[in-house]
């Protein structure tokens, strides 16, 4: 599977998250460039990469952040 500069971004920025925690959220990923990243993320989850739940989001601040609770793990074995 391809992916975009964007989703590569969003891919190891999860990958550097994940040698530290197992406890992921949307903003971790897209905290650098928001406005661009959404998107990249939107199609990480389309391309069932990534699954976010937006059953129980947490809510800090007056935002809501979701958890990411499911990534493909061959997929981030390829990431560079």
């Amino acid at each position: 599977m391809e992916f975009t500069t964007h989703e590569q971004t969003i891919l190891s920025t999860l990958k550097d998250i994940l040698t530290e925690t197992d406890m992921v959220f949307t903003a971790d990923l897209i905290w650098k460039d928001p406005k661009t990243l959404r998107g990249a993320l939107a199609s990480l989850i389309k391309k069932d990469v990534l699954y976010v739940s937006v059953d129980y989001p947490s809510n800090i601040n007056g935002t809501d952040y979701y958890p990411v609770v499911w990534w493909d793990e061959k997929v981030l074995e390829q990431v560079a």
